[in-house]
């Protein structure tokens, strides 16, 4: 079994889908209302089956190329996803701190807290994508700045769910008396996955301040960064075990080897949006035969991940999705 100092018994396992939006192209060639359509229907297949959370991407331009087609925007999305859903969490892998203003960030999730009667994740990280943010003149900072963005931004939205009026006067961040009403309805708050994997600031930042985790990491790295995220609890003097730690990966089913192997080396196979060597994709991502992802997803629960958030690469096909839940989510053991 592999493991990390400190590592916790992984006792509940939970499952996440994404829902197409367009980023990744799935969408090119499709009609607007067509495009919408189908996410509702995957949206509600996987709520139906049980997938535990729904999950978007806060992006407002495709990759790996800019094209102009549909991508729909995560807070308006989740927003009509609240109704059209009854039992999946929805979250945001990840918002970009630097992309609204921080009170207007916490009343949008807030008020889809309320929409969907206390559903709501909030998934938050520093941002990266430098072309989307010169398209959409968004300041784009060095990445120290970003991070402290980030982290003043978790500390508004938390103050701003929980108390009725809110003045900050941070390094990057002001408010002045502010208020932030509905509240979310979830209790205590709704929790908050810090999405991103670096080591000094961004793995301290959620060591002091975040409920959850998430990295899109092959597995010998997932144990790394557990390891150096339990070295920022110790030093903080934080719980580790209170920190849930995710995996993000793309992910799709096979009959054979062989059928993995024909994808792979396909123009849609696994070297595309720019993930480098097919091989390491193949072995840092949920794709193969259900038994050899079902292997996968095992060695990282026993590295102590506790909940999986992923991207179909079949999408906006419902084969993997449904095959996943199906076929290898009974075969995992916490």
């Amino acid at each position: 079994m592999v493991g990390v100092p400190g590592r916790h018994t992984v006792t509940q396992l939970r499952y996440g889908t994404f829902v197409p939006q367009g980023w990744k192209l799935e969408y090119t060639g499709w009609k607007a209302a067509d495009a919408w359509a189908r996410s509702v229907e995957l949206a509600q297949l996987a709520d139906r089956i049980g997938y535990d959370h729904l999950w978007v991407y806060d992006h407002v331009e495709t990759v790996p190329r800019r094209e102009a087609t549909h991508c729909f925007e995560a807070f308006t999305m989740l927003a009509a996803l609240s109704q059209v859903t009854e039992h999946a969490e929805l979250g945001q892998l990840v918002t970009c701190a630097s992309y609204r203003n921080p009170g207007l960030l916490a009343k949008e999730a807030a008020c889809v807290d309320v929409f969907s009667r206390g559903r709501l994740i909030l998934g938050i990280g520093a941002g990266w994508y430098e072309r989307e943010y010169e398209a959409y003149d968004y300041e784009f900072r060095r990445a120290g700045e970003r991070l402290a963005i980030l982290d003043e931004t978790v500390q508004v939205i938390t103050k701003l769910w929980s108390e009725s009026t809110v003045t900050f006067d941070g390094k990057h961040l002001h408010l002045d008396g502010a208020f932030c009403d509905p509240k979310p309805v979830r209790e205590p708050r709704p929790p908050i996955w810090i999405g991103g994997g670096g080591e000094k600031v961004t793995l301290r930042i959620a060591a002091q301040r975040a409920d959850a985790t998430n990295w899109q990491v092959g597995l010998d790295e997932f144990v790394h960064k557990s390891a150096v995220l339990a070295e920022h609890c110790e030093d903080l003097g934080r719980e580790f075990d209170s920190i849930t730690r995710t995996h993000g990966p793309d992910c799709r089913l096979f009959d054979t080897e062989a059928d993995l192997r024909m994808w792979v080396e396909s123009p849609d196979g696994g070297s595309l949006w720019g993930r480098g060597d097919p091989e390491a994709y193949v072995r840092d991502n949920f794709v193969g035969t259900a038994a050899q992802v079902t292997d996968k997803v095992q060695g990282f629960v026993d590295a102590g991940c506790a909940e999986f958030v992923l991207w179909f690469r079949d999408f906006p096909k419902s084969e993997s999705m449904e095959r996943f839940h199906a076929e290898v989510v009974p075969n995992v053991h916490a």
